[in-house]
């Protein structure tokens, strides 16, 4: 299910029928218990068990409940809960997510909660401007984690053919052609779910842009279409294994730990893996852009939205909010689910300031750019991207005629 105009307007409409029905949104009290939902990328993982018990104890303002639901599920039953009229007070949330829920009027805005918010100046900036839309001031989102996308790769391999460090994208394209004509695999180009954020990184540092500054789709101008054709022919030139054009996460690293392939973008998530795996051979760098001068990645955010149908948003902003204080935040940017931290005070202490590889990632942010934020956006990602893919690198259609595809989605259209 989708926010398709009957969804949309069943959404609004159940906000319409709560505002109408008298509950305050601010009538929260020290007997009130919160809905969150959220999903967890390790079930065994009690860090959020931990972080929720924690607060409860502290709070005089009620109770945070939990309901945890799988990541594959979690969107849809969002949707689902909300166009019944039901659904949680708060929730994780990804960025991506945001245009469809913020075109339909599901969330509640921020923006006067964080100006009075202390915590505030903690907070990078840019993050705090991720959970925003186009053409909309009001702020959405909390950010709470988020990752950038740079480049592994394998030094042994690359010495081997005589290769350097690719410090620009033709450098990527050069070093590619090396390595398929030496029957040496370069890269997966993951064809498979998930594969999404990889190719939106390398359109990023290729040059290419997604919207402009008005919100317009500009994925199909010439810049888009060379730099997923360089996309498109690493496939053709050899230089991928076997697979790739279908390959999800697990085959992606695991070809690069097998030293299969020789480059790998993906994020700090598998840094622990690809050092105990390769040692010394493996080296982090920024994604290699077609202007060193411009460098840039994808960056993505998983954050905590309010739902306007709430009756709770006091307790709600109190909870979300306390995620973003440091120990808080220390304590979920190290656990086994943790990515980078969104507060400074957190990011310039340890682990992250003591660790090389995770200061390409926290420098990449300066310049990372999202996925637009688009109602289409949620329905390519989670559902055009993979066709349309597969079928360009399969010849079935052109680099120009996919990325055609794929802008009439983020459009609307």
């Amino acid at each position: 299910m989708r926010f398709a105009p009957v969804a949309a307007g069943l959404v609004a409409g159940a906000l319409l029928l709560s505002a109408c029905g008298g509950g305050s949104a601010a009538a929260d009290d020290g007997d009130a218990t919160l809905t969150y939902w959220l999903w967890q990328d390790d079930s065994t993982d009690p860090t959020w068990t931990n972080l929720v018990a924690e607060f409860n104890e502290q709070s005089t303002n009620g109770t945070v409940e939990v309901q945890v639901i799988p990541l594959a599920q979690y969107e849809d039953k969002l949707l689902n809960a909300l166009s019944s009229g039901g659904g949680p007070d708060a929730a994780r949330f990804k960025d991506v997510w945001l245009g469809e829920f913020v075109q339909a009027k599901a969330l509640a805005p921020l923006s006067e909660r964080i100006a009075g918010w202390e915590g505030k100046d903690d907070v990078v900036p840019a993050l705090l401007d991720a959970g925003k839309v186009p053409g909309d001031d009001e702020t959405y989102l909390m950010p709470h984690q988020y990752t950038t996308l740079y480049m592994y790769y394998n030094k042994a391999i690359f010495a081997a053919h005589g290769l350097e460090a690719p410090s620009t994208h033709e450098d990527v394209m050069a070093a590619a052609q090396t390595l398929a004509d030496a029957g040496q695999f370069a890269i997966d180009i993951r064809g498979g779910v998930g594969g999404q954020d990889q190719w939106a990184a390398w359109m990023y540092s290729a040059g290419a842009t997604f919207v402009d500054d008005d919100g317009n789709v500009t994925l199909a101008d010439e810049v888009g279409v060379e730099a997923n054709q360089d996309y498109l022919d690493l496939h053709a030139m050899g230089a991928t294994p076997p697979g790739s054009i279908t390959a999800d996460f697990a085959a992606v690293r695991g070809n690069f730990l097998n030293k299969t392939t020789a480059m790998m973008i993906h994020h700090a998530g598998s840094l622990a893996a690809v050092r105990e795996g390769l040692g010394d051979d493996v080296g982090v760098i920024p994604m290699p852009s077609a202007d060193p001068a411009k460098p840039t990645t994808l960056g993505s955010m998983s954050g905590n939205v309010v739902f306007g149908t709430s009756d709770k948003q006091d307790l709600a902003w109190e909870w979300v909010s306390w995620l973003l204080t440091h120990d808080p935040m220390l304590t979920m940017s190290t656990s086994p689910q943790g990515q980078l931290p969104v507060l400074t005070s957190v990011a310039q202490g340890s682990p992250f300031s003591d660790d090389e590889g995770l200061q390409v990632a926290l420098d990449a942010q300066a310049t990372a750019q999202t996925w637009p934020l688009l109602p289409g956006t949620s329905t390519v990602v989670n559902k055009d991207w993979v066709p349309t893919l597969q079928s360009a690198f399969e010849g079935k259609v052109t680099s120009a005629q996919a990325l055609e595809e794929l802008s009439t989605v983020l459009a609307g259209k």
